[in-house]
């Protein structure tokens, strides 16, 4: 019987310890790719489109205030342009910035000459492209992302969200 509880005992040990180191993660400590943002070190994130459809693959990114970050966005479809904008403001900001970009054109990354309302920039991708952008993250907040290649913008968009 002492054998028994013995045993029984061990495992239940065995068990709560698989169960702490389980629950106790390892963290990320630096700052790698995904929604990151738990360090003020610098942090590299990464986006894409997805695939054909005017959708980013992620609809929100958190970031900490102050952090340097590099934004690595990949184009996922085989034959349409995108970009990563980060705006400073709402939705009506930017229109203004998509509404100027349509008459800027591709050689202007379809962005208007007046950049005080975009907070960073990637260049145009290519279909199965990848481009970088660094850039300090903002203050405090939630800022909208976009792309504004013409008709992108309504549904391409998503949130960066800002921490202390």
């Amino acid at each position: 019987m002492k054998i028994w509880l013995r045993m029984m005992a061990f495992a239940v040990l065995a068990a709560l310890a698989m169960a702490l180191v389980a629950c106790g993660g390892g963290g990320n400590s630096g700052g790698s790719s995904g929604g990151g943002g738990q360090s003020s070190g610098p942090v590299t994130l990464e986006i894409g489109s997805k695939g054909e459809e005017l959708f980013f693959d992620k609809a929100e990114l958190r970031v900490t205030a102050g952090q340097t970050i590099t934004l690595r966005f990949k184009n996922n479809s085989a034959v349409q342009q995108h970009n990563w904008i980060l705006i400073k403001g709402g939705d009506a900001e930017a229109a203004a910035i998509v509404n100027a970009g349509l008459t800027a054109g591709p050689a202007a990354n379809y962005l208007p000459a007046d950049k005080s309302n975009i907070l960073a920039e990637s260049p145009l991708a290519n279909g199965n492209e990848t481009v970088e952008v660094t850039f300090t993250a903002p203050a405090p907040g939630t800022y909208l992302y976009i792309c504004t290649v013409p008709g992108h913008y309504p549904l391409m968009q998503g949130k960066l969200i800002v921490t202390n």
